[in-house]
């Protein structure tokens, strides 16, 4: 592997701050404070699928999972033992939090379909099967609908929702919530930063998915996410980003940053970060870009010959910084009990593998609320 480069002078904790207290673009705005997850009925998950059943005869049925108190992995597990088949054969688009109730679509053999119909598991609830013709891999949705109920706020409601309103207008109008990974990505605690740099450092790869690799992945995306930041960057292209267009999807080279500051400004482009890998798609070795990207690993203490040794374990891709906010909408939510606070319920939807939590963070934060690096609050 040979030497890793020194770290310039970037104490750990920089790193630290970076991954769990990402940039806030409302920080000057009023937050509401207050706390999430007081109880499970606080945060709900609906996924939003990239297509329904279609009915055909392939070998699979798709139906509804619903879980409570529970991550994904171990709800699949559960079924699983409960069918008497392997974890690969339960298929599903993405992971929802442990500490919620959520309802996504999983895809089973067909041939277990009548099991299915009379299975009573604690803590999950199954739909009713429906034919598919392949089974569903990671990825498979267009986004997640979250409605969170946020407790003992810092204000009234009425203040709460004209708070809310404000710095929802500041992100429509700025590009987007900075699209960070949020806190449950690196373990209770935050104790997966130091474990994931290291991991990469040192070329780790282990087994594909490997999660301690991922958290140091998501430290460096979020630490890059920081820079641009503070650079006044994140609406603005450097020669050599990697664009890629909102309405297709597709990535593409900045060779002429004005032309292109014009298209970001218009919502028609967006700039992405890396998610470090193997084989990530990088800009050009002689571009402002790639200076930018090659300090945040000097400044992680990690080489490029580290990063290639992670192999197929972490091949890395693109992710934007900033992602759109959909239909979001507020109201009061009615108080626990006589004696507790009225609160306030949002509802909002993400692009797939986008994190509630950094809109919850905006909105809770700021003067007369709090700074809070967050509660676990994913969906992908």
């Amino acid at each position: 592997m040979g030497e890793r480069p020194e770290p310039t002078g970037e104490p750990a904790d920089r790193l630290r701050d970076a991954a769990l207290r990402p940039p806030l673009l409302t920080a000057d705005l009023p937050g509401i404070g207050g706390r999430m997850r007081v109880r499970d009925e606080d945060f709900l998950v609906d996924e939003i699928p990239a297509y329904a059943p279609d009915g055909k005869l392939g070998g699979w049925v798709m139906l509804q999972l619903r879980k409570r108190g529970m991550s994904t992995e171990d709800a699949v597990r559960t079924l699983a033992k409960a069918l008497g088949i392997g974890l690969g054969d339960v298929g599903y688009a993405g992971r929802k939090d442990r500490e919620a109730i959520s309802r996504q679509w999983i895809s089973v053999p067909v041939l277990l379909r009548d099991r299915l119909l009379g299975l009573s598991l604690e803590g999950i609830e199954l739909g009713p099967p429906h034919l598919h013709s392949h089974k569903l891999r990671t990825g498979h949705l267009h986004g997640n609908r979250f409605e969170i109920v946020i407790r003992e706020l810092a204000c009234d409601v009425d203040t709460a929702i004209d708070r809310c309103r404000a710095k929802l207008d500041r992100l429509a109008a700025q590009g987007g919530l900075p699209n960070a990974f949020g806190p449950q990505r690196f373990g209770d605690g935050g104790n997966g930063v130091e474990r994931g740099i290291a991991a990469i450092q040192g070329g780790r790869g282990g087994a594909r998915g490997n999660m301690t690799v991922a958290a140091g992945q998501s430290v460096l995306f979020n630490l890059y996410l920081r820079l641009r930041a503070e650079r006044g960057l994140l609406r603005r292209a450097l020669v050599g980003d990697i664009l890629k267009k909102t309405d297709t999807g597709g990535l593409f080279v900045c060779s002429d940053a004005g032309a292109d500051d014009e298209r970001l400004a218009a919502g028609i482009l967006v700039v992405t970060g890396p998610i470090y890998g193997s084989r990530t798609m990088s800009p050009p070795d002689d571009s402002p870009s790639h200076a930018l990207e090659q300090e945040v690993l000097a400044l992680a203490g990690i080489d490029d010959r580290a990063l290639r040794s992670l192999g197929r374990a972490a091949l890395g891709t693109r992710r934007p910084l900033q992602v759109a906010v959909g239909d979001a909408a507020l109201q009061a939510a009615p108080a626990l009990d006589a004696s507790s606070a009225a609160a306030l319920r949002i509802a909002f939807s993400l692009p797939a593998g986008c994190f509630a939590t950094a809109l919850c963070r905006e909105l809770q934060s700021g003067p007369g609320g709090h700074d809070v690096a967050g509660t676990p609050a994913q969906a992908s």
